[in-house]
């Protein structure tokens, strides 16, 4: 029930499920059989075998279910976790992207001078070797 608690603290509690109930929340006991259930007197039917049965498998069952609560409210912590370490991992390489991005504008500006040159010399090349339009020519 710790880890439940621990869970719903860091805000990892599944929306629209409540609090675990009353059987889960609390450590299950060693319980007895209730006496008040089994009739004295001779049992020749083999009921009371069947009710000891059957309360033991419960008890077996719950004993699961407290185990298996507290194995997914320790998933459920720990992928809370690897989701903040899979945020800060995002923002980390956001912001290298944002520096080299940065760095790389700061050196096309310094090469564009000299781009806009070659580009003057090579766009009057291109246009003169470049085939006339066909409605030209007619």
């Amino acid at each position: 029930m710790e880890l439940w608690l621990q869970l719903k603290q860091a805000g990892l509690e599944p929306p629209g499920l409540g609090p675990p109930p009353p059987a889960l929340r609390v450590p299950p006991s060693e319980e007895t059989f209730p006496q008040t259930l089994l009739s004295p007197g001779p049992d020749p039917t083999g009921a009371k075998e069947s009710l000891l049965w059957i309360w033991e498998e419960l008890g077996n069952l719950r004993r699961m279910d407290v185990q298996l609560l507290g194995q997914l409210c320790s998933l459920g912590l720990e992928m809370g976790a690897l989701q903040e370490e899979l945020v800060a991992f995002l923002e980390e390489e956001e912001e290298e992207e944002e520096e080299e991005e940065k760095e790389v504008g700061e050196e096309e500006e310094e090469e564009e001078p000299q781009g806009k040159q070659e580009e003057g010399r090579l766009g009057v090349f291109s246009l003169a070797t470049r085939l006339p339009d066909f409605e030209m020519t007619i």
